[in-house]
């Protein structure tokens, strides 16, 4: 949306859409709520953002500590400038009141020194103890804390305090995916801020943002399969993951499937992304949706039919546990000589054989 006034638009040099919450696609009431929160002077305390990966969090998580901290313009007019001092400290993460943590690459949950210091400087430093301190150039102290599906329980209960009373000039901002899947301890301190993207603007999302040009029927069909996860639908919709998305189904439509060979095409895609972990990880999460999909399609055709498939609903159940599995960081090699043998073999790997 380009501004009213075409002369502070000629003065104003072009900024990227993330910078103006007047392009956010499909989350205009959010943006109106967070306006009239900021105006009314009733912004603040601990927020948990939920919702599934690339559907806003994190942008509008930035939007906010932009907002409040931009030195050129008034939080009350959501429209920071992206040009002074503090708009490019934020987005480059070195703004000295915003505080950022996530969870390592290496790690399975978000340690416990990011939180509350190493063990000889407990609350001397991390998250807890750096959202105590005063701003030091703005009027805010702003803390992002990413990955929250990723706090255990020892994690959880080191930020309860911190959630429950927060500094009153300071505000939280917990980012998740699932609702369900973030501790009750945490969910009972924090106001609930839900990001979905209807199928439109998903598409939207892809086209204008991600500049991805492909057909309705493509977009929607890799949508389906990333289940809302914009970040898994940019992957699938490259030319290379449709000519892998039709070799794997291949396999996977065999009257008697190959498990040596289903294993090969799953170690092959991992490899074409090279050695790093999260890559490899990713690559494998997408084929195992790709499976995932195909099964349910397959599962609501044999429904129409009103003929169950058994092989079928198992073959899903094995999918979807392949998921649940590398999420837990299982080893990726065992996963895929695992899940090609079950599916091969008809089992499911936990409730015995299929079909």
């Amino acid at each position: 949306m380009s501004p009213t006034n075409t002369e502070e638009a000629s003065a104003q040099p072009e900024r990227p859409a993330t910078e103006r919450w007047c392009d956010l696609i499909g989350h205009q009431k959010l943006s109106d709520w967070f306006a009239a929160a900021i105006e009314q002077g009733r912004f603040g305390g601990s927020m948990l953002f939920v919702g599934p990966p690339g559907s806003g969090k994190r942008t509008v998580a930035k939007l906010v500590a932009k907002t409040l901290l931009c030195e050129n313009v008034p939080s009350t007019k959501m429209a920071p400038c992206g040009t002074c001092n503090s708009c490019i400290k934020v987005e480059a993460d070195t703004h000295i009141d915003l505080i950022r943590v996530s969870k390592p690459d290496n790690k399975s949950f978000i340690p416990l020194s990011h939180l509350i210091g190493e063990r000889d400087t407990r609350m001397q430093e991390g998250f807890c103890h750096d959202i105590q301190l005063k701003p030091l150039i703005g009027k805010r102290k702003i803390a992002i804390l990413e990955d929250a599906d990723f706090l255990n329980e020892e994690g959880a209960n080191c930020l309860l305090k911190t959630l429950e009373e927060p500094p009153a000039n300071a505000i939280i901002l917990v980012i998740g995916t699932v609702e369900q899947q973030q501790l009750p301890t945490i969910r009972s301190r924090c106001q609930i801020i839900r990001f979905s993207l209807n199928n439109e603007n998903a598409k939207r999302l892809l086209r204008e943002v991600h500049q991805i040009e492909a057909s309705d029927e493509r977009l929607d069909e890799a949508i389906e399969i990333a289940g809302g996860n914009m970040h898994t639908a940019q992957r699938l919709l490259d030319s290379e993951a449709n000519e892998f998305r039709d070799t794997l189904l291949n396999l996977l439509l065999a009257q008697h499937p190959d498990p040596v060979k289903i294993s090969r095409v799953l170690t092959q895609q991992m490899d074409v992304v090279g050695k790093d972990p999260r890559k490899r990880r990713h690559a494998l999460r997408d084929a195992l949706a790709i499976a995932v999909q195909h099964f349910r399609r397959k599962m609501r055709a044999t429904a129409y039919a009103e003929k169950f498939d058994a092989g079928i609903m198992g073959r899903l159940d094995r999918s979807v546990r392949a998921i649940q599995e590398l999420d837990r960081n299982a080893n990726q090699a065992t996963l895929i000589e695992c899940y090609a043998a079950d599916i091969a073999a008809g089992v499911t790997g936990e409730r015995g054989g299929i079909g």
